[in-house]
């Protein structure tokens, strides 16, 4: 990481002057933290693959006779979890900072990796940046990809993400895909069109409740539409509630599905989040070397779905032309 600073010597000089400035000066925007993880199961284990048997049952119930008549059967095919190793690496001179506005980060009394500055970059920087990639980038977009030797993995190629699985699904036939009257989502009717959704929905679990999630625009564009309808009336700046008339699904936003068309659904306890037993995310490690500083951190995760027949979104086959 280059430290950019030519802004604020242009504006403020080449120099340090204590005028009171502090961290609480320093602003950022607004980041995206950790949506996703509020509706999962979390499962926590040290295997790096977290395999699972989806069992099928054959009816078993008949009339009675004497003779013994047997009926009855079990299916147990194997459905697995990969949980994968991601790591942020960084290094950069903080001694950049010194003759400038920001030298109040600086100190001369201790090594590098103990200025202020390596400090304030764990905690603004560092851990608010793996929430913000974790949900834009991987937890629903991600495409694994084998990084190359020596050479930064682009973003989103550090899982297999949820809308990579949604697809391998539909086109394996093992997640239930629904068509949608109008085909793509339609701000004029979407209302009516996660009605439909819902109504395609499995009736062993029409009575279960599950979140049916898409990106916020859909779900603004869901209630306003719901709301043009006569549906609810706002009485008060509290936020209304997504729920799906007659049935105990809720519509929910989630950030990670930021651009897409998607919907899904599933019950939260087939959700699953897998982390080792002990969760290093946030555990960094520091070095100084020769005037530098570097900051490592390493850590296992992985989502997927225990069942997938329990799946159900509006993501076409591969080649259907509908996606």
């Amino acid at each position: 990481m280059s430290i950019t600073v030519s802004s604020i010597v242009s504006e403020y000089g080449a120099y340090y002057i204590d005028a009171g400035q502090n961290k609480s000066r320093l602003l950022s925007l607004m980041t995206q933290g950790r949506e996703l993880e509020k509706y999962v199961t979390p499962i926590k284990t040290n295997d790096t693959i977290y395999r699972l048997g989806n069992a099928a049952f054959n009816s078993i119930v008949q009339p009675f006779q004497k003779t013994f008549t047997q009926k009855g059967g079990l299916t147990i095919v194997p459905n697995e979890i990969r949980v994968f190793n991601l790591k942020i690496d960084d290094e950069f001179y903080p001694d950049e900072i010194k003759a400038t506005w920001l030298g109040f980060l600086a100190a001369n009394q201790v090594d590098r990796k103990e200025w202020p500055l390596v400090k304030w970059l764990m905690e603004v920087y560092y851990k608010q940046q793996i929430d913000r990639d974790m949900e834009l980038n991987e937890y629903y977009k991600g495409v694994y990809a084998v990084p190359s030797t020596g050479v930064a993995g682009p973003d989103g190629t550090g899982m297999n993400g949820l809308k990579m699985q949604l697809q391998a699904g539909v086109d394996a036939g093992t997640i239930n895909s629904v068509s949608l009257n109008g085909g793509a989502l339609d701000e004029s009717i979407i209302f009516d069109q996660v009605e439909e959704f819902t109504d395609q929905i499995s009736e062993v679990y029409q009575g279960v409740e599950m979140n049916v999630f898409m990106s916020r625009y859909w779900y603004k564009k869901y209630m306003q539409d719901k709301r043009a309808q006569g549906f609810y009336q706002k009485t008060s700046d509290k936020e209304i509630d997504g729920g799906i008339d007659f049935t105990p699904q809720s519509v929910k936003p989630l950030a990670c599905m930021t651009g897409t068309n998607d919907i899904f659904c599933t019950p939260k306890a087939n959700l699953l989040h897998v982390t080792p037993e002990t969760i290093t995310k946030n555990n960094f490690k520091v070095e100084e070397a020769k005037r530098n500083v570097a900051v490592m951190g390493d850590w296992w995760e992985g989502l997927g779905f225990g069942i997938n027949q329990a799946v159900w979104t509006n993501i076409q086959p591969t080649g259907s032309g509908s996606n």
